[in-house]
């Protein structure tokens, strides 16, 4: 079973919002003074996104700590990249190369308090030096919070076990963006940089009744960028879900899961809404070496008109008004083909909310693989082909794109790593300049205190 936790915010829910942003932008630059950290351009490529909204948020974990003080552990790993990007701001037509230096360090702390509480706290930042185009060294173009900056309280309380969270992120990559001025006009359809925080304060709970167990998830979700031109994407997102799961057998789990969420965006270009998912899913070692998981999930949305990017008469709108009711699903078949060598392939539908528009339906399909060559070099593959079909919106982004990815590691001694990484995109849309072709070759040591 998967466990399910709860962790204090580090920053306050605010009343007053913008205050709340200046707080988490003021967090950002102080976290640069101490943590870094710059993520494997690995074969895995980017992890496949969920399937459904109703799964639940997953906890920050680490897989070992270096120091330990009284009952605190720390985790300190340095790391420092070297990366050639042919397309940086992802262009069809201006691409912009670069070699770009990354150092980093990745920080965590774990404090067992007592038997029923823990505190967990992770920070990530990513810092970018571009070599020859000195005008994006900037900090908005530079520092980049990562995905696994939390800070997590757990308390069991009885049998229930209760998590606190809040999570930020800041990243600055510039696909699939417009810049769009305050009447709602797209003023650039290629910009070199898409600035944007992201923060989750969650709260999370599993207790146990009798075989079942129960899951669930409150949270809210802050998207806003601190650029005028991109403020359309400004928005909050509150979700409740609910998972049901129960052991079969010892290698059969099966569940159903349900989630409510609301869309509010400050600015009324894009359109406020709400999505209801249900659906089952299960996960089965159908042998020592062959997993199964699979899940399917019905999705209602029920967006609002009126937003700017709405079909409203001749003189208003970009054509955005789907009111979409479908299936998605994830099917992953995973293989331990002998002590050295595993694979897996992957086909999921997601349908999710856009920056530029209602909603995506993406269709993918992606096979993975890994070879240990020796004790000391690993070899990961990867490659995906996904399509999407967008509602309308801004600039009805309809796109095919491919992704390729090659990496080996090498265990350079008991706590220095290095991987040489190989990623290609290859995306073709239907919309004006959100085509592009990308290739990113990045060597990148990794040094565990």
């Amino acid at each position: 079973m998967p466990q399910v936790a709860l962790n204090l915010p580090y920053i306050v829910m605010t009343p007053q919002l913008s205050a709340y942003r200046r707080a988490c932008l003021l967090t950002l630059r102080l976290a640069a003074l101490f943590a870094v950290i710059a993520g494997p351009l690995s074969g895995q490529v980017d992890k496949t996104p969920d399937f459904a909204p109703f799964l639940l948020d997953k906890r920050v974990e680490r897989e070992d700590y270096n120091f330990r003080f009284g009952p605190v552990l720390v985790d300190v790993i340095g790391t420092f990249g070297i990366e050639y990007n042919d397309n940086i701001n992802t262009s069809e037509v201006n691409s912009i190369d670069d070699f770009i230096l990354q150092p980093g360090i990745s920080f965590g702390l774990k404090w067992q308090i007592n038997e029923g509480n823990e505190l967990d706290m992770n920070v990530g930042v990513e810092y970018w030096h571009y070599v020859d185009h000195s005008e994006l060294n900037d900090l908005s173009n530079q520092l980049a919070l990562t995905p696994n900056t939390e800070l997590s309280y757990r308390v069991l309380l009885g049998e229930v076990i209760f998590r606190v969270y809040d999570r930020l992120q800041y990243s600055f990559d510039s696909a699939d963006s417009v810049s769009v001025d305050d009447k709602g006009e797209v003023i650039d359809n290629d910009p070199v940089a898409f600035t944007r925080f992201q923060n989750v304060f969650g709260i999370q709970s599993e207790w146990y009744i009798g075989e079942n167990v129960f899951s669930a998830q409150l949270s809210r979700t802050d998207v806003w960028s601190p650029e005028s031109e991109f403020e359309y994407i400004d928005r909050e997102e509150y979700k409740a879900a609910l998972n049901i799961e129960r052991d079969l057998a010892a290698n059969l789990t099966v569940g159903v899961g349900t989630s409510y969420t609301t869309i509010d965006y400050d600015q009324e270009i894009n359109n406020d809404g709400s999505v209801f998912s249900i659906g089952p899913y299960f996960d089965w070692k159908i042998t020592e070496l062959i997993s199964l998981y699979a899940g399917l999930a019905w999705n209602e949305m029920d967006y609002d008109t009126g937003g700017f990017s709405d079909t409203i008469g001749d003189t208003k709108g970009h054509g955005n008004d789907d009111q979409p009711s479908d299936l998605s699903w994830m099917v992953r078949l995973s293989h331990t083909a002998n002590d050295v060598f595993n694979h897996q392939l992957e086909w999921y539908r997601v349908i999710n909310g856009g920056s530029t528009s209602n909603y995506n339906e993406i269709d993918g399909i992606r096979y993975t693989a890994a070879y240990n060559i020796t004790p000391r070099i690993r070899l990961d593959g990867a490659v995906g082909y996904e399509e999407n079909d967008s509602s309308g919106g801004l600039i009805n982004d309809d796109f095919d794109r491919w992704i390729y990815g090659l990496s080996t590691e090498l265990v350079l001694g008991p706590r220095l790593t290095a991987e040489v990484g190989y990623r290609y995109i290859d995306k073709t849309s239907d919309a004006e300049f959100q085509s592009y072709e990308q290739n990113q070759i990045r060597i990148l040591f990794k040094y565990d205190f």
